[in-house]
């Protein structure tokens, strides 16, 4: 209570003095509205808040701070016009030994791949940050880049991430010019390689083929998904290794070498390797690298 009124009249009695006169009111203006108060106030519950009599003016540009940068004017692939062919085919760069302080910014080539970054920015949803950055790693590539040429992944990778900018979003606004050549090695070669290493050359022959089959499919055969793939090679590598130390192919292998092998593993990783190994032979029988499946009908036995 405050001089006799509870909070509820001194809420009604400040809505009315707004109500009236349309601005803030003084604690007379109040106080005199309070003494025609004769009667119980009414509340119901979420309705005694105030709001503001008019809507607050938001700043121009719909947002605080500095306005957004306007976009990039519409641009086009640049026709230098006619050019002497190169006699030899294209040197190879070092994009290393460049600086971000020495891009040409007036660069008709830049200032059209800014553009279709814009535009792929906008249909992909790249934020601020990786505009910003992509923008920095194409005035980076496109540094004296004249027409014809072609900029390889090699050459720009180890020079992107030595500065921390996005290299496959720059890929992306490359690929759009049609001036980006990918030269590298696929991740699958390199896994591959390194997980034949030290089986026998005949082995090691069989053993990709089956694998490049999973991966790719065949005529009567479905593609795998890649962690299937990456499975199955892994759980045949140990069995390969040993039989590698004895033999050259897997046509020479018997009942009893899978058998020797399946008994050394726990009944987990026998089940596992005894289902990839299958897959192996069962393929390498089809096509008739083996005379006989040295894997069919060995059975796993019970879970322990």
């Amino acid at each position: 209570m405050k001089w006799d009124y509870c909070r509820l009249c001194w809420c009604q009695a400040r809505l009315g003095a707004k109500a009236v006169v349309g601005q803030p009111t003084d604690e007379a203006d109040v106080r005199k509205r309070l003494t025609a108060v004769r009667h119980h106030q009414l509340f119901f519950m979420g309705m005694h808040y105030r709001r503001r009599p008019t809507p607050s003016t938001r700043p121009r540009g719909g947002r605080r701070g500095t306005p957004r940068k306007p976009p990039p004017a519409p641009a086009w692939r640049p026709d230098p016009g006619w050019r002497q062919l190169p006699l030899f085919e294209q040197i190879p760069r070092d994009y290393s030994q460049l600086a971000l302080a020495d891009a040409d910014l007036a660069n008709l080539w830049l200032i059209w791949t800014k553009y279709l970054a814009h535009r792929l920015a906008e249909a992909r949803g790249w934020g601020r940050n990786i505009r910003f950055a992509v923008n920095r790693g194409l005035a980076l590539v496109l540094t004296n880049y004249v027409k014809a040429d072609v900029i390889r992944h090699t050459e720009i990778f180890a020079a992107l991430r030595a500065l921390d900018l996005p290299v496959g979003h720059t890929v992306t606004g490359l690929k759009a010019m049609g001036i980006f050549e990918d030269d590298s090695e696929p991740s699958f070669e390199r896994w591959l390689a390194e997980r034949l290493e030290g089986l026998a050359p005949g082995i090691r022959s069989e053993a990709e083929r089956w694998t490049r089959l999973l991966r790719d499919g065949g005529p009567r055969s479905l593609p795998r998904r890649p962690d299937t793939v990456w499975l199955h090679l892994n759980r045949v590598r140990p069995a390969l290794l040993e039989w590698s130390n004895r033999y050259d192919h897997l046509r020479v292998m018997t009942r009893d070498d899978a058998l020797a092998y399946i008994r050394t593993l726990h009944v987990h990783q026998r089940h596992d390797q005894l289902i990839a190994l299958r897959s192996l032979f069962t393929w390498a029988k089809r096509n008739r690298l083996i005379f006989r499946n040295p894997t069919s009908r060995i059975k796993v036995g019970p879970y322990e």
